[in-house]
């Protein structure tokens, strides 16, 4: 066992293709539905293929295979060939919801989060995930949070 893996807390891998196979359906059958409908209304295979494409490309994550790793250091993200690192230290908060759970940058919640945090899928993991996120994020103190609010609302 080497140095970089006794680091490791924790690993999973979330497949959302193989997970459910009624979502699966439905994320296979509606770009091709769409673009049918799309040619039917506007009569032109160039609105349907775009429509093809915008909504393949916004389903896109939901084929590929995500690996998470939490590690002393931080959290890492790797899907699709690109590999997402966070420190725990840039970590200030985390939103849970049903299917993952949303670690940002920020003490409080802001518009900003959804592109500069990071989504962690929970797969069949959420317990664990919870506990070591309790673990290691600390939420800032509510002084802190005040003076951090304060500072983005200013003027500059």
């Amino acid at each position: 066992m080497t140095e970089e893996q006794s680091k490791i807390i924790m690993e999973w891998t979330v497949f959302p293709l193989a997970e459910s196979r009624s979502k699966a359906l439905i994320a296979i059958l509606t770009p091709p539905l769409a673009m049918v409908v799309i040619y039917l209304l506007m009569q032109s295979w160039l609105w349907a293929g775009l429509g093809f494409l915008l909504l393949f490309s916004s389903e896109f994550p939901f084929f590929l295979k995500s690996r998470y790793t939490f590690d002393e250091q931080g959290v890492t993200m790797k899907r699709g060939g690109v590999t997402i690192v966070r420190k725990w230290e840039q970590i200030n908060s985390h939103y849970p919801d049903k299917n993952g759970v949303l670690l940002s940058p920020f003490a409080k919640q802001t518009w900003l989060e959804n592109f500069r945090g990071i989504y962690l899928q929970y797969g069949r993991h959420r317990e664990e995930i919870m506990a070591v996120l309790k673990d290691r994020i600390k939420q800032a103190e509510p002084e802190k949070n005040e003076e951090i609010n304060k500072n983005e609302t200013e003027p500059k």
